[in-house]
């Protein structure tokens, strides 16, 4: 006889899970300043692993030279792009004040002649209101301040960040060593954490390499239509790329707008059509194409997952969210109790084209035989 569960049991089990939910993602928010640079050294970690390793395998470092040229680069990248983009953000809200904002007033003005033309009076007076509180310049340069606090402070949270990432790829051998080891004993769940980590690795490596290509295109776009700032929107292109969905669209926001005020109709119409060239080519079929669909996640969940970590970490979590569910995945498949909940967001590839099944050309008597 199957045993009988008592009543109310799963009930209080769902509700268990919930609290316990919430309490994670209370932790979570409130440890924010302390985890956010462990969880986003440890994916740049991964990400530099590869050039640690060219520089081991390739030129023949040391180890620990290797490890120190990786952090270099990738100091003097993130430095170096973070230093670039407040130049050019500083110069973006001058420009704000002196050239745009009185152009987009004399648009507005312009529009609202054009809807009482047509006896749109109600329409065009409610405009009038709103616009000059929406567009005030003082606002402007308070959110541009703000930013660019923002950018002076991630100078110490990014130090923190690269010397951690120093001891995760000064331990990298080792840790591999040990993952070998274990999985030499046949545990399932430590071939999938190792199975995991590759998967990571490569969506971020090849995000990366996506994401910079995209960012190039994006620059030669806005630079051959006369756009200003076409580098600062490189960079917006490059770094908003690694939030699906949600990142090309913000990217290709601002120099729509810009093409749209500065330069004509057409020319909005053509950048838009240019980023929408641009990330159908990258993001819907080379991305696709050497990614495949290792992740196993449902888009909708990708999509509620960029939601939900930009709401617990900001727009950092936005960047990770795809990597960090794929590893809250795992670890709910490797749980009995919620492993159902993996199975739900489950997306395995299926193939255009299956295969028969493969023979090996002996029947089941001879098998039974051997």
């Amino acid at each position: 006889m199957t045993p009988q569960k008592e009543p109310g049991k799963e009930g209080l089990k769902i509700l268990l899970m919930l609290a316990s939910a919430i309490i994670i993602t209370a932790g979570l928010q409130a440890g924010k300043q302390v985890l956010l640079p462990i969880v986003l050294s440890g994916f740049l970690a991964i990400v530099s692993y590869p050039i640690t390793t060219f520089f081991k395998n390739k030129l023949r470092f040391p180890h620990w030279l290797a490890v120190l040229f990786t952090v270099i680069m990738d100091f003097g990248v993130l430095v170096g792009l973070g230093y670039l983009a407040q130049y050019l953000g500083q110069d973006l809200a001058k420009t704000i004040n002196a050239k745009y904002y009185p152009l987009l007033f004399e648009k507005v003005h312009e529009f609202r002649a054009f809807l009482i033309e047509r006896d749109w009076n109600n329409l065009a007076d409610q405009m009038l209101q709103e616009i000059p509180d929406i567009l005030n310049s003082q606002r402007i340069v308070a959110l541009s301040t703000g930013v660019m606090g923002q950018l002076a402070s991630m100078l110490t949270f990014t130090t923190l960040i690269l010397i951690l990432m120093t001891f995760f790829l000064g331990e990298a051998p080792r840790f591999r060593a040990n993952i070998n080891k274990l999985g030499s004993n046949s545990d399932t769940g430590i071939r999938k954490f190792s199975k995991a980590l590759e998967g990571v690795q490569k969506y971020l490596v090849i995000k990366t390499f996506i994401s910079a290509l995209t960012g190039l295109l994006a620059f030669l776009l806005c630079y051959y239509m006369g756009v200003d700032f076409p580098l600062l929107w490189g960079i917006v292109a490059f770094a908003l790329n690694f939030i699906p969905t949600f990142g090309s669209i913000i990217a290709a926001i601002p120099p729509t707008l810009l093409a749209l005020l500065l330069i004509s109709p057409t020319a909005g119409i053509i950048v838009a059509g240019g980023y929408l060239l641009i990330n159908t080519a990258l993001g819907n079929c080379l991305e696709p194409m050497l990614l495949g669909r290792q992740f196993g996640i449902v888009t909708s969940m990708v999509l509620l997952s960029v939601i939900f970590w930009g709401w617990v970490w900001g727009p950092i979590g936005m960047l990770l969210a795809v990597p960090i569910t794929m590893l809250v995945k795992l670890g709910l498949e490797s749980s009995k109790d919620l492993a159902w909940i993996a199975q739900l967001v489950d997306n395995p590839p299926v193939s255009r084209f299956p295969l028969p099944p493969r023979h090996s050309g002996k029947t089941n008597e001879n098998i039974n035989k051997e």
